[in-house]
């Protein structure tokens, strides 16, 4: 099976103390991969390593095949990797519409030059990207918000509203901090069925790192690595991982 990202020995310190140490695992391209653990274990750090905001002490990332290990967040993000993060980060004085396309607009065409030396082309490109964005925000299930403000939507809606803008990214790997905290229980089934959905459709790849809601967790995931005190302790399908008795004792308290 072909790997999207390989974790190879990644380790990371704060002052004297390892957060991570000898992080070993590979993701799937195509799949929806989840790091889950208790807190502190260690899973929001990796997240910020593979996504280029934290540079490991030891190890490396690789990403098909290229090392993307002391590369900065940008230019991580221009790979191919999306982020989410748990507190999703819209942009609220903005329109849910002007937030997906926000993420949509070529860099050609941010340079103001360009758009005074071809005005026509630039309205063309401009009026297509908003088509694409209202394609994305009723993707997503958010028909009657594109012209309302991202700030007055619910949590819960930001969340989706997220997830619009990064589908309309069109990404080829998603990295999820806790893409279902917060939310109501319907919520958590729509946002994972959209996850779902989308990479059913696509050859998209999703990583999730999820602390406590272990039915999203067994409902989105084909693949688990249990995270404890900063090692990965378990890893497998779904039913193996969740089924084990320390994963039960140390992750749920059972």
């Amino acid at each position: 099976m072909d790997n999207a990202l390989l974790i190879k020995d990644v380790g990371k310190r704060f002052g004297d103390t390892w957060v991570l140490r000898g992080i070993r695992a590979a993701v799937a391209k195509g799949k929806i991969t989840a790091f889950v653990g208790p807190n502190g274990a260690g899973k929001t750090t990796l997240f910020h390593v593979i996504a280029g905001a934290l540079k490991p002490d030891e190890g490396q990332v690789t990403y098909f095949d290229r090392k993307i290990t002391g590369l900065s967040a940008h230019a991580v993000a221009r790979l191919g990797l999306g982020r989410q993060f748990q507190d999703v980060r819209v942009f609220k004085a903005l329109t849910a519409a002007d937030n997906v396309l926000a993420g949509m607009i070529p860099k050609c065409h941010q340079m103001s030059w360009r758009a005074w030396y071809n005005p026509f082309r630039t309205d063309q490109s401009m009026h297509s990207l908003k088509e694409k964005a209202r394609y994305w925000l009723n993707y997503v299930g958010l028909d009657e918000a594109h012209e309302q403000p991202a700030g007055e939507l619910s949590f819960g809606q930001q969340k989706l509203l997220s997830l619009a803008r990064l589908f309309a990214r069109e990404s080829v790997c998603l990295l999820l901090d806790e893409p279902t905290a917060g939310v109501s229980h319907a919520m958590v089934e729509r946002i994972v069925g959209l996850i779902r959905r989308r990479v059913r459709e696509s050859d998209l790849t999703v990583v999730a790192f999820i602390e406590h809601n272990m039915s999203a967790v067994e409902h989105l995931a084909d693949w688990i690595h249990f995270m404890h005190e900063g090692r990965i302790a378990f890893s497998g399908k779904s039913d193996h991982v969740l089924g084990h008795r320390a994963v039960r004792e140390l992750y749920m308290g059972i």
